[in-house]
This record gives structure tokens, sequence and C-alpha cells, in this order.
């Protein structure tokens, strides 16, 4: 009151403070608002060993703007690390995150793990999205299990990427190695609403490469949405104008929760398309697409 701490009572949810009135007397009052962490339950599978962040009403997230090469999941937050609270006032428009540090995790060379340390800034979930694509998460890992490792840059993950139709085809080669073909936490590729139709998608390289392996992960979310593996795909590669299928004595799996691997007669070239003719009544997608 007037700038000085005083007593209140609590009368059914009202806060009362009894004293001689006098013009111009000011009221302000402070709600303090803890950051307060919640641990996901066990039985969520896709969010064991992880953590979200809340302040008052508000839910957080890390969205890749703020964190360092664009990448979030590959975040480890300690449960004994120290969270503070600031106002942004030029950024979204104004708003109020939350900062403190973090480990980031990635792959080094020979099967190493490498972990650094990190700023974290996480924004309230509302304001996400506003700063064109790319990853975000509320779920944060709490177990070192739980962080997914930033891979090492590779052929496809260099690659230029692009597609007959679809959202987000960039997550064909993000690194991110999904939990199963159905998990819809992990970034991914599909073609829906097109049903039944052939599709395709395409690296283009920086240079001719040579190339006799791919790997592909198949999205299909299977009782929750309407994306299947394929009826069947192939590989196809350009040379002098023209697409030309790729020669394999192997089969072209479709196999779920998987990679499914296809190797074929070594070919040189600038660009390498795989192209899936989806099944009858149903779209499809893709998680990941590796190439060696």
């Amino acid at each position: 009151m007037n700038g000085e701490a005083v007593p209140l009572k609590m009368n059914n949810g009202f806060a009362q403070i009894q004293r001689a009135w006098r013009a111009n007397d000011v009221i302000e009052l402070d709600l303090p608002m803890l950051i307060r962490r919640v641990v996901a339950h066990d039985s969520v599978k896709a969010d064991v060993g992880r953590v979200a962040l809340e302040r008052g009403p508000l839910v957080f997230c890390a969205e890749w703007p703020d964190h360092e090469g664009g990448h979030v999941r590959n975040l480890f937050l300690a449960d004994d690390a120290g969270l503070t609270t600031e106002f942004f006032s030029d950024r979204l428009n104004g708003i109020q995150v939350l900062r403190g540090k973090v480990a980031g995790y990635y792959a080094g060379k020979n099967e190493t793990l490498e972990k650094r340390e990190q700023e974290l800034l996480a924004i309230p979930y509302y304001a996400w999205a506003h700063r064109g694509k790319g990853e975000m998460t509320v779920w944060f890992a709490r177990d070192e299990a739980a962080a997914q490792p930033v891979g090492l840059p590779t052929l496809a993950s260099t690659s230029q990427v692009q597609a007959s139709f679809g959202k987000n085809p960039q997550a064909v080669n993000d690194l991110l190695q999904p939990a199963s073909s159905g998990d819809r936490e992990a970034p991914y590729f599909h073609w829906w609403p097109n049903k039944g139709t052939t599709e395709w998608v395409q690296y283009d390289f920086n240079k001719p490469e040579e190339v006799s392996t791919v790997e592909v992960y198949w999205y299909d979310d299977t009782g929750v949405g309407e994306c299947r593996v394929p009826q069947s795909w192939r590989i196809l590669y350009w040379e002098n104008g023209d697409w030309r299928p790729v020669y394999t004595p192997g089969t072209y799996g479709i196999q779920k929760d998987q990679f499914n691997e296809v190797v074929f007669e070594t070919v040189r070239t600038t660009s390498l398309r795989l192209e899936v003719k989806l099944q009858e009544g149903w779209a499809g997608g893709i998680h990941e697409w590796k190439v060696k």
C-alpha cells in the first residue's frame, strides 16, 4: 500500500485490506509465479524421461531461432539446473522468457558423444511458430537417454530437399531418428491429403556424388491418422537430362519401425529421387532418408 507492505486477510478467496482510506491511495498486488517443473508420466511413452516448464498459467517451449544450430531436441535439462525469468520487450511483441543452462548432445567421430554447455531460452508456447520453420520442443530431456543427439553432417543432411507435394520435406534429412514409425514427436514429412498417388521427394547435391545405398524410415500413423507405408517405391538418379532407375538385385522394403536399406549399383549424379506409389485410399510419409 503506497509502496509499503501491509497485512491482509483472505475471505472466501478475496484479499481484504481494512484501513482508513484516503484519496490517491495506491494498491499494488504482487502475485509471485514460481517456475514449475512438470515431470512426464511414465505411461506416456513418447515423453518418458522428460520434463516441461510452466510459470503461472503459461507453458513454455524452446524454439529453433534461439538455440545453437537451430536444434532443441538435443538439449538436456538437469533437475538441479537453475532457471530465471526475464521480460523481452523487443521480441515477439514483448514476452516473458525463462533462461538457464542446459547441455547440448552431439554425435562425435568414431561413435563418440559430445556434450556442450549451452544457454536455454524458453518462450511461452503461444508465441512459437512466428519465425519460420524449425525445431520446437515442450518436453525437455531430464534423463540423458531421452536427449536426441545431433548427428554429424552427412551427404543427405547437406543436400537441398524438394518434393512433389507435402508438408515439411526438410524433416527427411534433419538427422533426427524417430522412436517408431508412429512417432509424432519426431519431425516427419507426409503427402497427406493425397492418397493412392505417385509422389516423390528429392535430394539435390552440392556437386556430383557417387552413391550406392539409401535407408528410409517410413512414417505410419495407423490408429490416429491416414498415413501408411507405401505400396511400393524406387530410387531414381538424374543423368543426361532424364531420371533413370538405379539397378539393384535387392528389394525395396516397407517395414515399419526400422530403416529399410537398399544397396544398388553405384551411380554418379547431382540429384537422387525417392519415388513412391501410395496405397489406394491412404497417404504416406517419411521420417528420415539416408544416402551413402
